[in-house]
């Protein structure tokens, strides 16, 4: 079972649509900026229009998937479509035949421009905007792309080629060679198969179809774009699109859920046995009471030598019950729990440099250690610990936070119980 993701795409016009996609997919409205779109829970797609990512095919004297990668990337270089390394390009590429030693593999590449615009975004993934449909096969698909008309070509059913075959919506007079050359030199390169006919997807005049079929010698028909397709959003987005910042800034937020994820899987059960315990020793400690007050009988003054020794043993088992459970009191405290300490410290820090490297946890004494990108931001933290009231079950203090070379400082705080 996959969770729905929100998908932000690319529209016939300068917006973005926003879709919901999961089982099937649904319109959920439209936005400005691609950024106004990101949720805060769930799984975020950016679906690129293709003026902020090019996607081109070539055929690959290989069918070993790692040699394709790196052969894509020369082609990147050769292109001129990168002036770094293949982990700071973000590009993907796909194998969509493969044969006799060869492979047709379909690159895309996200341009300079659209990485420096979307470097501080904190969506999941991102990908071609036209991934998310199925290609006809022996079809091209013309459609409007924010303004611009976008040709599509594929195999397979997938994405194989696109470009920008006019920077207006409309079929003007350069549009029909513009996909005459292409058609030809994607046949030339040997990774495009017999054209039977073109779509195209939008708002179109009849007039414009008569007109492009006259001029290729092509059956073309009008079609409605199609909504995104759900399984392509969970087999082809991914995160090699995003530029290098947005990627490690997303491998952060991973390892940090799986940071505080870890302990808290080891702790629980340990939360919920000590709970279990608490409860026994509460029904326990009632029952006892209950037999103290049917044993203390005003008025009773005949007893045999047996029954007070035994009426004295249950006393003095209810006494070590109660002594017991006073000891283990503030252990099963649920605000004492080392998960709800974490979970509380997880929640102070403010974003601002602070990382947890140590926790210890006792009956009486909580010890965290951590470090700072300066004093003041330890110090802020340990305000904020110290007013938060989940936490408070604790009096807190800190000692003089030791400070580097480079201005970060490591610091220690101790918590004692009250």
């Amino acid at each position: 079972m996959f969770l729905p993701s929100t998908v932000i795409m690319p529209a016939a016009g300068s917006q973005w649509e926003l879709w919901r996609c999961g089982s099937r997919s649904s319109w959920e409205g439209s936005t400005g900026d691609p950024a106004k779109g990101t949720v805060t829970r769930g799984r975020t797609v950016i679906a690129l229009p293709a003026r902020s990512c090019r996607t081109f095919a070539f055929v690959a004297p290989t069918e070993d998937a790692t040699l394709v990668r790196k052969l894509a990337f020369a082609q990147l270089e050769k292109r001129g479509l990168t002036t770094t390394g293949a982990d700071q390009t973000p590009f993907d590429c796909r194998v969509l035949r493969r044969g006799e030693g060869h492979s047709v593999v379909s690159v895309d590449v996200l341009t300079s421009e659209a990485a420096a615009q979307m470097a501080e975004t904190r969506v999941s993934a991102m990908v071609a905007g036209a991934r998310l449909f199925t290609i006809p096969e022996g079809k091209l698909i013309v459609m409007e792309e924010q303004g611009r008309l976008v040709l599509c070509a594929g195999a397979g059913g997938h994405l194989l080629h696109s470009q920008i075959v006019s920077v207006t919506p409309e079929l003007n007079g350069h549009t029909a060679p513009e996909i005459h050359i292409a058609t030809l030199a994607l046949q030339q390169q040997g990774v495009l198969g017999e054209v039977k006919g073109i779509e195209l997807w939008g708002d179109f005049s009849a007039g414009e179809s008569g007109e492009l079929a006259r001029q290729l010698d092509l059956p073309v028909e009008i079609k409605a774009r199609p909504s995104p397709d759900p399984s392509a959003v969970r087999k082809e987005a991914g995160p090699r699109l995003l530029p290098l910042q947005a990627r490690l800034a997303l491998r952060r937020r991973k390892f940090g859920l799986i940071r505080w994820a870890a302990p808290a899987a080891l702790l629980i059960p340990l939360a919920w046995l000590l709970h279990a315990q608490r409860q026994k020793l509460i029904a326990l400690e009632s029952k006892a009471a209950a037999m103290e007050s049917m044993l203390d009988i005003p008025g009773e003054q005949e007893t045999d030598r047996p029954a007070q020794e035994r009426i004295q043993a249950e006393r003095d088992l209810v006494a070590a019950v109660q002594k017991r459970w006073t000891a283990l009191r503030h252990a099963l405290e649920p605000r004492r729990y080392p998960v709800a300490l974490l979970d509380g410290l997880s929640r102070c820090q403010s974003g601002a440099g602070i990382v947890l490297t140590r926790f210890e946890s006792k009956i009486t004494d909580v010890t965290v250690s951590g470090t700072a990108g300066s004093a003041m931001d330890a110090y802020q933290y340990f305000s904020t610990v110290g007013k938060d009231l989940a936490l408070g079950v604790y009096a807190w203090s800190m000692g003089q936070p030791a400070i580097a070379a480079d201005g970060s400082v490591s610091f220690e705080m101790k918590g004692k119980m009250k």
